[in-house]
């Protein structure tokens, strides 16, 4: 809150931290606190040069002198109701949550606000149409085609412990027993967490799919790339979790723990369970639907959407869950190979059994697995290498999945 008293007497100065940006041939202000910028013109940019300091608004005036004088004294004056000046007599309370997150943030916490969804607009099917007709919805589903792949049973594993049990037993592990996980667990973890229930008419945007974790408008921005290390029936490395087919493609047969540990700035549960998922955000997928800046916000809930969906399957499951956001992004996203622009890091999740006497709650006893449904390893005469060989390494190129 301002409290400002309105004379040529006071002092101002320029805000301490201000938003620009150049829009075409104009630099624009944003307007602290609002959705709404200032075109600055060569005058305005001549006055707030001088402002670096407390000034006496005469002083300003007479700098600029003549018919100018009284005109800079307005808009000092606007400029101070802005919020782009401050006046020393001025109380201007900052919320202290973004001294520490900065003015950045700040303004994409403004910028992302009171966005206007068209709920009962006579415009609403008008705007459909016309983002339908900007061009075909990017693919749903991301593949690589030619890398090694493991198919994943089919069959889950039963998921009949009671609800209530699963919520009193989720916890966030930090220690694992070191023993291998089935394919089959691991099969249903990714299934449950990652991968369509069924296909929704999306009208105009065409067909959505209905996954368990709830996504904005169905979009389901979120891929996941999957670090095995200790499953048994698949080969350690790095795949990709292709959702739409339910196999897991092989990137990368050289990564191991070791690799995750220099990520994760050696947090140990990051990598020393049984498997670890790394999720990244394709940005387009929300984009080309939400075209305004809250959409910012919709792949974060996602994000926690998939991480309480991935835990609370591992705890059904017996598994030791854990979840983190501490991670090295661009590191992550160059092991990915993704370009950063359009599909970026967002979460990590973890399992393992867990450890014995870990201080967490005694561990939802195991299904045993299906018979006959161990998964098979994969590749077309395409495919230079076997999955698991070392000479299988380094980026795939992904495709979009038609």
């Amino acid at each position: 809150m301002r409290r400002r008293r309105r004379d040529t007497a006071m002092r101002v100065r320029r805000r301490d931290q201000l938003i620009c940006r150049w829009d075409r041939d104009a630099l624009m202000i944003a307007l602290p606190g609002e959705r709404r910028w200032l075109r600055v013109t060569p005058d305005l940019l001549s006055l707030l040069q001088l402002l670096d300091d407390f000034t006496d608004v005469e002083k300003v005036a007479a700098h600029f002198g003549g018919d100018a004088a009284d005109a800079a004294t307005r808009a000092v004056q606007q400029l101070r109701d802005a919020g782009i000046l401050v006046a020393d007599t001025d109380d201007v309370d900052t919320p202290p949550v973004w001294q520490h997150w900065g003015p950045i943030a700040a303004r994409l916490h403004t910028e992302a606000r009171d966005a206007n969804y068209l709920v009962d607009s006579p415009h609403r099917d008008a705007t459909a149409v016309q983002i339908a007709a900007d061009g075909e919805p990017p693919a749903p589903f991301k593949r690589y085609p030619h890398a090694p792949a493991v198919h994943l049973p089919r069959r889950t594993l039963p998921l009949r412990t009671p609800v209530e049990e699963v919520f009193a037993a989720r916890r966030t592990h930090r220690a694992f027993a070191g023993t291998p996980v089935g394919v089959d667990a691991l099969a249903t973890v990714l299934a449950c967490t990652f991968a369509p229930q069924r296909v929704l008419d999306g009208g105009a945007f065409g067909p959505q799919q209905g996954r368990i974790s709830a996504s904005a408008g169905g979009r389901h921005e979120v891929e996941c790339y999957v670090a095995v290390f200790d499953v048994s029936g698949v080969p350690p490395g790095l795949y990709h979790y292709a959702p739409q087919v339910h196999r897991l493609e092989l990137l990368d047969a050289t990564v191991d723990r070791q690799r995750i540990a220099g990520l994760v700035y050696e947090q140990e549960p990051s990598y020393q369970g049984a498997f670890t998922c790394l999720t990244t955000t394709v940005a387009a997928r929300l984009s080309w639907k939400y075209r305004h800046p809250r959409a910012y916000r919709l792949w974060m809930f996602d994000a926690g959407h998939y991480g309480q969906t991935f835990a609370l399957t591992c705890t059904a499951l017996g598994l030791a869950p854990f979840q983190t956001v501490a991670f090295h992004d661009s590191r992550v996203e160059a092991m990915l190979g993704v370009d950063p622009d359009h599909e970026f890091a967002t979460y990590l999740l973890s399992a393992g059994n867990p450890a014995p006497g870990g201080g967490a709650p005694p561990a939802l006893p195991q299904h045993p697995p299906p018979t006959g449904l161990a998964a098979s390893a994969h590749r077309s005469p395409a495919d230079p290498a076997p999955p698991g060989d070392p000479a299988v390494t380094g980026r795939r190129r992904a495709h979009p999945a038609p």
